[in-house]
């Protein structure tokens, strides 16, 4: 798997779990202090994020890190 598969096959995780708790891409960013569109890009697999920043996310959709990666 090429880094750019890695990052988009993670985006797409990120997005499912975020989606699944009923939370809209605003929702997050307003918890983590984020821009959309860094978020967006994250989920979309065009912006590498760093462990700090998915600890943010999971916390704010309520799941482990753990999750991102099954």
């Amino acid at each position: 798997m090429t880094e750019k598969e890695f990052l988009k096959k993670l985006g797409k995780k990120i997005a499912q779990h975020r989606k699944a708790s009923n939370k809209t891409l605003v929702d997050v960013c307003a918890v983590i202090d984020m821009e959309k569109t860094n978020l967006s890009a994250i989920e979309n697999g065009r912006q590498n994020a760093t462990s700090l920043t998915l600890k943010k996310i999971a916390d704010a959709i309520g799941v482990e890190v753990a999750e991102f990666f099954k």
